[in-house]
């Protein structure tokens, strides 16, 4: 610890949630003013509020401990709610296709890496699943050039369902593999009640949520509690079939997504999570964060580093350029779809904090991970401009006749 002497840390609720709010509403303008992602401010703020620094707040406390885990399953309700279900029927061949090549040429060059750096192979398997899935955190920037029915647009979009169900899958075998319970006839009981469980979700609460919005169609406040309680429940049904709870909230999103699109509520549901709930989980993130141990993680173990952000880039890339000739991708649009695929918040923070508490990835690899997300987090932004802008360039040189490539 650089200076835990100072501090005993708080384990009172009330002084821990105003410290909790206070470095969320302060930090994240200063990185805003530096150009810098809000991310980065809040994780930061919880590396300086942990034991590594001053001490000031223990990870294990019970507020930090409800406050951050219920801000993961909100992080992971959200991925699931923000997914254009309309933009996935709409290209649903092309984004199966490229789905399942930025899932598992991803997966496979995560679980090379693992082998190589002498990981078993259940470890091994949830790094590959950690670079396999994607956040659409760039989605703002194509929607502001006008973007989204553009063909490759859609297609990456609609694949986040893929890769982020798919990852989640990974994620469950791979801690029942872990707990002991991984023989085959356990592993194909557990997809077997996985399925049940997706299908009982999507088909159930979608239906359930529009009937209840239909009765309380002028009551904002019970339909966002009702919101809230179907993250709850769902997560809740995750967990008592030894699923991680984060699948449920991520299943419950989906399943009101539709029912959410055009409502008033749906503003409000963004709002209390991104305001409150998730600046917790991001700050706890810090907390778990040794900034030693990190600094060692990215001079001793360089290399696993590298390899793990090489291999996102290099996988991520060779998934979008494998399906260029099938579905006729011009080079422009192969770039847009790699830099949409790269960023990782989501499904790879709220899994590695996962792993690392089951002992599946050691420390290092959790660290490497975060560096991941921060580079990927920097990156990305600037890389999906720059090619969405030269994709709008060439649109607007082409024939009117001829436009690039949008969605009939």
């Amino acid at each position: 610890m650089l200076l835990a002497a100072i501090a005993v840390p708080i384990q009172a609720p009330l002084p821990a949630m105003t410290l909790l709010l206070m470095a969320a509403l302060f930090l994240p303008p200063v990185f805003r003013a530096l150009k810098l992602p809000e991310l980065l401010g809040l994780i930061l703020a919880g590396v300086l509020l942990g034991p590594s620094v001053f001490n000031i707040l223990e990870p294990k406390a019970d507020t930090v401990a409800l406050l951050a885990g219920v801000g993961k399953l909100y992080l992971m309700f959200l991925a699931g709610l923000e997914i254009d279900l309309s933009q996935f029927q709409a290209a649903r061949d092309r984004s199966l296709r490229f789905g399942l090549a930025t899932f598992a040429i991803p997966l496979s060059v995560g679980l090379l890496i693992g082998l190589g750096f002498g990981f078993n192979l259940n470890s091994a398997f949830l790094i590959g699943s950690l670079l396999a899935s994607h956040t659409l955190l760039t989605l703002p920037i194509v929607e502001h050039y006008g973007l989204l029915r553009q063909r490759a647009v859609a297609a990456t979009l609609g694949a986040t369902i893929f890769t982020d169900i798919g990852a989640l899958l990974v994620l469950a075998v791979c801690l029942a593999v872990q707990s002991g319970d991984g023989g085959i006839t356990a592993i194909a009981r557990d997809l077997l009640i996985f399925s049940v469980f997706i299908a009982l979700v999507l088909y159930g609460v979608k239906p359930l949520s529009r009937w209840f919005f239909q009765r309380a169609r002028a009551n904002e406040r019970n339909q966002f509690l009702f919101i809230f309680l179907v993250l709850l429940l769902v997560s809740l049904g995750a967990q008592a079939i030894q699923l991680d709870m984060i699948i449920g909230a991520f299943l419950a999103g989906l399943a009101v997504n539709e029912t959410l699109q055009d409502e008033p509520v749906r503003e409000k549901v963004d709002f209390f999570g991104k305001v409150f709930f998730l600046p917790c989980f991001f700050i706890d993130i810090g907390l778990l964060l040794n900034p030693v141990a990190f600094w060692q993680t990215l001079t001793t173990a360089t290399s696993l580093t590298i390899a793990i952000i090489g291999g996102l880039f290099g996988s991520k890339f060779l998934a979008a350029f494998a399906v260029k000739q099938r579905e006729g991708y011009r080079w422009e649009e192969v770039r847009l779809m790699w830099s949409l695929s790269l960023p990782q918040v989501a499904a790879t923070l709220a899994a590695a904090q996962a792993g690392l508490k089951a002992q599946l990835i050691s420390p290092a690899v959790f660290d490497s991970i975060i560096a991941l997300v921060l580079v990927t987090v920097l990156i990305g932004p600037l890389l999906t401009d720059r090619f969405a802008q030269r994709l709008c360039w060439i649109r607007q040189r082409e024939d009117r006749s001829t436009p690039v490539a949008f969605l009939d």
